[in-house]
């Protein structure tokens, strides 16, 4: 479990990470989290996260020579005519340099998540994260540009890294660049364990295992745009009924020009009410939250128990008595136990139980109730490490 931002990247400085985001400029960190980091995605966890329904829904992939494995390659059919993960195809392929790139993890773990959740309340951005395995020392990956941040977590292993620079052009995602216009690299490191890489959206790049396997984490950092503000502003104007009408095909060229005239007029003022914060708004409240499983945990709580919250967004709280949240679109009621709890939560991004007594100033019997009953409402998270 990260709590906090400072967390992760000690021993740096979170002015330093933050100056990369907005300078635009890629950054490496070595930092003291080499256990933290492995204690987040241990290499068991893989086997239990590569099953044959995921490789059917494409939330896990296996690559080699950057071209995707068919999944006949990786099953078999068994006796009930039922197609299956064959084990030990996958482990041959894996002695002959293959990748595995399983996509939205946070959903199956939910340290994982809390950690999404933290940095979307610190960073305002949207998050979400894969996992890359690499086995052999051929990348899978051909070097491409994404269309968002790249926050890369390594884990396990030794992978040499090759950033080229800022791409011209469309900036699609997972774009991929030919060798042939590659050039030479402008930053080439290997990375370990316990290291931080910052890729900004744009920025060329590609890796190759430096050891026999290796284990990373790259988690999607995006912000909105002005193309969804445009989107915004389209379900705004929604009820102008100059807006609403039709644009006269069937009628002449006068019709036309006089729609031309009105609808220009209406963007004007539909410009002119432009409102950031609104939109900004509007986007947090879109943002679903993460709702854990607790389920039995509450009976659980020691001193030592963490707990972290699941929104997304730091809400504004009273500084007394109760409160009202949206979450997820719905309201939540809070008691002035679970507001205190919550607030001092949002302050810290995660605390242990014994540190929530003091900050909340609650007795412990009245901390427990009120950290279970935010549990079995899914808005915060309880680990022990």
């Amino acid at each position: 479990m990260i709590p906090s931002l400072a967390d992760l990247l000690v021993p740096h400085h979170t002015a330093t990470f933050k100056a990369a985001l907005r300078d635009r400029k890629r950054l490496h960190l070595p930092t003291n989290n080499r256990d933290a980091f492995q204690r987040l995605f241990p290499w068991s966890a893989l086997n239990q996260l590569i099953t044959w329904e995921k490789l059917v829904q494409g939330r896990c992939r296996a690559a080699r020579r950057g071209r995707d494995l068919p999944l006949e390659m990786l099953s078999v059919v068994d006796r009930d005519f039922q197609r299956r993960l064959a084990p030990d195809l996958l482990q041959r392929f894996c002695h002959e340099g293959l990748s595995i790139a399983a996509t939205w993890i946070e959903d199956d773990f939910p340290a994982i998540a809390a950690l999404n959740a933290m940095l979307e309340r610190t960073l305002g951005c949207e998050s979400q994260t894969n996992l890359y395995a690499s086995f052999g020392r051929e990348s899978a990956f051909r070097a491409h540009h994404d269309g968002h941040d790249v926050l890369v977590l390594h884990l396990h292993g030794r992978k040499r890294w090759f950033c080229y620079g800022y791409q011209d052009g469309p900036r699609a995602e997972g774009a991929m660049v030919p060798e042939s216009e590659l050039g030479a690299p402008e930053w080439e490191h290997v990375l370990e364990p316990g290291d931080i890489l910052f890729i900004p959206r744009g920025d060329v790049h590609r890796a190759s295992v430096e050891s026999d396997a290796c284990l990373h984490l790259a988690i999607k950092l995006g912000w909105p745009r002005g193309t969804d503000l445009l989107q915004w502003l389209a379900k705004e104007g929604a009820t102008d009924p100059v807006l609403d009408a039709d644009v006269p095909v069937y009628g002449g060229t006068e019709e036309l020009a006089q729609r031309e005239a009105e609808l220009r007029a209406a963007l004007r003022r539909l410009a002119d009410t432009l409102d950031l914060r609104a939109f900004l708004a509007g986007q947090d409240a879109a943002r679903s939250t993460l709702l854990p499983l607790n389920l039995g945990l509450s009976a659980e709580l020691t001193p030592d128990t963490w707990v972290q919250p699941t929104l997304r967004r730091k809400p504004t709280l009273p500084a007394e008595g109760g409160a009202t949240i949206i979450v997820n679109g719905v309201q939540a009621t809070l008691d002035p136990a679970e507001r205190a709890i919550l607030a001092a939560l949002l302050e810290h991004d995660a605390l242990q139980l014994s540190d929530i007594e003091s900050r909340a100033g609650l007795p412990p019997w009245e901390t427990r109730d009120a950290v279970s009953r935010l549990a079995r409402r899914s808005l915060v998270l309880l680990t022990r490490e």
